[in-house]
Formats: structure tokens, sequence, C-alpha cells
């Protein structure tokens, strides 16, 4: 099992971006952009393949070479579902930072996103995971409503994009100004975002991997495992980040679909 070392190259404030991809390129397209665009700096992109087959392993590939003085980029991929215990263990071994962040590829991440999410760990130690409002999300997480287009447009072509991403920002920017602060203690957050202390992983990490082959992943148990380790778990209500719900393990085995079902 591949293990982390954060004192290695590893600058103060850096968060590790954990991103699954099971295909669903054309959604991966939209997530990548948008998290470059709008994350403070420092982080770091791990990318988890599993068995994709539509361009995803070239996508990624070209993202490492063409990001290389800016951004580390890491990919491990699980050929197949056998695989898929052994690709999350290595993603997660190889994060270095001081907070990781799971972030499905079917996300688009708003204006200062990360630096909320942050500055909310950041209140107290006893912080220990934290999420973002959303479209799809439990409710405690949830923006019932929301004025932009999702889907493509009635007849429109191939190429229309899945949402208006510009849309989307704007409308989180007048969210954020309108919850300006607040924030909810929760039991459970979703796993579509969702910002994990370093300190939450070095003190339940050990056991999950005897309850789950997703570990961090499966984050119904994550959530349980952090709270009775002492930590709350918070939700951001001024940051809204865009979900399309599509489940980025569609395409793995029958256990993976489930747990993601679960953390919608």
């Amino acid at each position: 099992m591949a293990t982390s070392d954060i004192s290695i190259a590893s600058p103060p404030g850096l968060v590790s971006l954990l991103i699954p991809c099971c295909g669903m390129l054309e959604y991966t397209k939209l997530c990548v952009p948008s998290v470059l665009r709008c994350s403070r700096e420092p982080f770091e992109l791990i990318f988890l393949d599993i068995g994709s087959l539509d361009g995803t392993a070239e996508y990624l590939a070209g993202l490492r070479d063409g990001l290389a003085s800016r951004v580390r980029v890491e990919i491990c991929r699980a050929a197949t579902d056998l695989d898929i215990k052994h690709a999350v263990n290595d993603a997660i071994g190889k994060a270095r930072g001081e907070y990781v962040c799971l972030l499905n590829n079917d996300t688009v991440v708003t204006p200062k996103w990360l630096n909320a999410l942050i500055a909310l760990a950041q209140v107290s130690e006893a912080h220990g995971m934290v999420g973002p409002m959303s479209n799809y999300a439990p409710l405690e997480q949830l923006v019932e409503t929301v004025p932009y287009r999702v889907g493509p447009r009635k007849g429109a072509g191939p190429g229309d994009p899945l949402v208006d991403v510009q849309a989307v920002q704007a409308f989180a920017r007048d969210f954020a100004g309108q919850h300006k602060g607040k924030w909810i203690e929760v039991e459970r957050l979703a796993g579509f975002c969702l910002l994990v202390r370093r300190a939450v992983l070095d003190r339940v990490r050990p056991g999950l991997s005897e309850w789950t082959d997703l570990s961090l992943f499966d984050t119904d148990i994550l959530s349980a495992k952090a709270r009775q380790a002492g930590f709350n778990l918070s939700v951001c209500r001024d940051i809204f980040v865009h979900h399309f719900g599509t489940a980025s393990f569609m395409h793995a085995a029958p256990k993976v679909e489930e747990a993601v079902a679960a953390n919608r």
C-alpha cells in the first residue's frame, strides 16, 4: 500500500484534489477547467481513472504534461473493477496536502470555493470535514432551485454544452453574497465535494479499508467514523458547487454505484 509523507516537497496550505473518473469525459472537461480557474493555490490534482475507454486516459495524460510547470498531476488507474481498491489506496497515498478534497468529475466549482471551505475548516481544529451547497445533494446541502439551464437545449446538436458555466458562476457569486458567513453542523456530508483535514485521515483511514473497498470515497462510513473520532462535519452555506448528479463511478462495479448513489 502506498503511503504519503507531507514533509517532502509539500508546501504549506497544499490541498490534494482527488477526482475519480469512470469515463464521462465530457464532464471531466467541464470540471477540470473550473478547478484551474477558480481554485486558490497551492493545490495538486490526483485523478482516479477507473476503466475509462472514452479518451479520458489520454486527456488526463495531456493535462499532466501540460500543467507540469504549474500543478502536480498524478494519475492512478484501475483497469478493471477488481483493481479499484488498490487504485483508491494508491491515489490517497499520493496525496501530500494538509487537506484532501474529494471532488466528483461531474461537478463545476465556482469562485473562491476552496478558500471558503478551508476558512471554515480553520475556524476550529474540531472542524474535520467541510462541504458546500449544491443543486444535487442531501437536504442539508441542497439548493432546491437554480436559475440556470442544466442539460442540452431542446433541439440542440452535438457539442451543445451540458451547462452554462458562466451562468453557474454568476449564480454562485450572488448566492455567496446572500449567505455570507453562514454555516451549519450536520451528521453526514455528501462526497461530491468534500474537504477533509489531514488529522481526520490519520485518525480514521487505518480502519476504513476493513469496512469498504472505496476507503475515503464511501463518505457515509467516513462521516460516521469522523464523528466517532470527535470531529465535526460542517456545511459552508455561502458556497455553491454545481453537481450534475450523474455519479462519477456509474460505470464501475455495482457496489461502487451503490456507495456513490448514497453520496448524492
